[in-house]
């Protein structure tokens, strides 16, 4: 009951807000009509209220990397980040506008821009801020809103809905400090497993089976290098890609190879809990051992391609490519890589993904990613702080339901990717990817209607039915429409089939100590890895990197995630 009557309260205390910051254009409540007071009312209460006058907020805007020579021969090529596909809708159904406090490229030249900002006390009155550090100095130097009422009162279904798909790792719980909610969380989607990449085309032609174990991938690679797979009369294939840090960052780090790791049950490169409950660094458990060895053995046999401690990612993919390399690992979204859709359109190269190497039970080990990727904070004091919650709706829910004029120049924008929305911050389920490949098979079946799905969907679709209608045609599709039906056709489509095992890490932060001293410790680990498999070092010298990796800070970092999850 208490509850009920203080969020009332709340409600009256945002509507007179409003009122009163509404830009000079209404100096006070008692400067309006009745009229006039009921509709800055009901737009202020309202997820998705349009409000009678604009109304401006300053922010930091963040854009892609693309740069900006991708809109040049587009309808947008004279757009601003204050004028742009994302603002002139917002403005359209909110009535809001953005006042640009600071612009930069997302990354380290934003998140500079937001450090700057809050070391000289003067932030915008929204913004997104990338890292869990930086929202924990802003709520402990009390620069931002509470946003408990407003998320409570005014956040769509949909973004309360994507929050709970998350389980025990809700968003809300990292961004809710003594029972308040500090920020609204941008989800960061499960990117779900890597799989194993191989040329069908080659797997054909020489007879073979898809690979499920260890032992069918080394037989495949086995293949690929000695019986000459592309015909071509040479000995010039390698085995599997390799990227020359071999893990870490997964799934996002094509070429790595984690995977052979996880499927001996070592989880390298992140904080696991071990049988006592306590968080270890998965990369000097004694798993590590049995995996190495294993690597060594394939190095040696040219199983692994052996020149991959020198290559860079741009060696990788020109390997490809040439048709030399026809097995890599990496995520579901791969056929986007260059590799690909270049083999593709020169070669009449056939990938697939494949659930391999598996566990004992026949399933991928993966590594489950955060389910947060950066926080919309609204700085203590700014009049309007129910704009942030708002704008959050439109991008996540009303934007992708809507199929009038303004939103078409939302899809359009999305293949461009040079803008992105004001606050960066979508919210979405956990397996949203999975959700939408469904969907838009469903319409590809004739089980449900193209009038079911969302404007991103719709995309996707159009897409499919691009790709399909040009290999009908016995022509090569565009490389755009190969990798979206490659990835969200296809590839997905194995995901969804044969999901794998998920091991979340214990921790994702950054401690103290680790600020001074995780580069020095991950260089460390790197040379000892990279030693034993190339065979500079023997097996047991891991046993003296993980002294070295202990006695050089390991164990103190240890110590204090281990604090920070208390």
């Amino acid at each position: 009951m208490k509850k009920k009557y203080f969020c009332i309260f709340m409600a009256g205390i945002m509507a007179a807000s409003m009122l009163a910051g509404c830009g000079g254009e209404k100096d006070s409540q008692e400067n309006m009509t009745e009229e006039e007071k009921a509709a800055w009312d009901e737009a202020t209460n309202d997820p998705y209220g349009k409000y009678p006058e604009t109304v401006t907020y300053t922010t930091g805007y963040n854009l892609t990397n693309q740069g900006a020579d991708t809109l040049k021969g587009t309808a947008y090529e004279n757009d601003t980040t204050e004028d742009n596909a994302y603002t002139r809708y917002l403005k359209e159904v909110l009535n809001v506008q953005n006042e640009n406090q600071f612009e930069a490229l997302t990354g380290p030249d934003y998140d500079q821009k937001v450090s700057m900002a809050i070391a000289s006390q003067d932030i915008p009155d929204i913004m997104y801020v990338s890292d869990y550090a930086t929202l924990v100095d802003l709520v402990e130097n009390d620069m931002v809103e509470d946003m408990t009422d407003i998320y409570n009162n005014l956040a769509c279904d949909t973004v309360k809905e994507a929050y709970e798909s998350y389980g025990d790792n809700n968003p809300l719980n990292t961004v809710t400090f003594d029972g308040k909610i500090m920020a609204i969380p941008k989800t960061q989607l499960s990117d779900g497993q890597d799989f194993l990449w191989v040329r069908k085309d080659w797997m054909d032609k020489l007879g073979l089976e898809e690979p499920k174990t260890l032992d069918d991938l080394a037989e495949l690679l086995r293949k690929f290098i000695n019986e000459d797979p592309d015909g071509d009369g040479q000995a010039d294939t390698v085995g599997l890609a390799v990227h020359s840090e071999v893990y870490g960052s997964y799934p996002n780090n094509t070429f790595a190879v984690d995977n052979i790791f996880t499927a001996m049950g070592a989880y390298p490169n992140v904080w696991i809990t071990d049988d006592d409950g306590k968080a270890v660094y998965g990369s000097v458990q004694p798993e590590m051992k049995d995996a190495l060895s294993l690597m060594h053995d394939w190095y040696e046999e040219g199983l692994l391609d052996k020149q991959f401690t020198t290559r860079t990612y741009d060696d990788i993919v020109a390997l490809i490519s040439s048709g030399q390399c026809g097995a890599y690992i990496g995520p579901w979204w791969s056929p986007f890589n260059t590799a690909q859709t270049s083999t593709y359109a020169t070669d009449d190269a056939e990938w697939i993904n494949l659930s391999c190497p598996t566990g004992a039970d026949g399933k991928i080990n993966a590594i489950n990613t955060k389910s947060y990727a950066g926080f919309v904070v609204v700085r203590k004091g700014y009049e309007h702080p129910e704009i942030a919650m708002k704008i959050v709706n439109v991008n996540s829910e009303y934007s992708k339901q809507d199929k009038s004029d303004a939103s078409k120049e939302i899809l359009e924008n999305q293949s461009i990717a040079y803008f992105n929305w004001p606050l960066y911050c979508e919210v979405q389920p956990g397996n949203n990817a999975e959700l939408m490949t469904e969907h838009v098979k469903a319409v590809m079946d004739g089980s449900a209607d193209a009038s079911t799905l969302t404007t991103e969907e719709q995309g996707y679709l159009e897409a499919a039915q691009r790709f399909e209608e040009a290999e009908a045609a016995g022509q090569k599709a565009d490389s755009a429409d190969y990798s979206q039906y490659m990835s969200r056709i296809v590839s997905m489509q194995r995901m969804i089939d044969e999901p794998a095992n998920f091991v979340t890490p214990s921790f994702f932060e950054t401690t103290e100590s680790m600020k001074t001293k995780w580069a020095s410790l991950e260089k460390i680990e790197m040379q000892a890895i990279l030693k034993i498999i190339v065979g500079e070092a023997d097996l047991d010298s891991f046993d003296q990197f993980v002294e070295d990796w202990n006695n050089a800070g390991g164990e103190g970092i240890t110590e204090e995630v281990n604090e920070a999850i208390k």
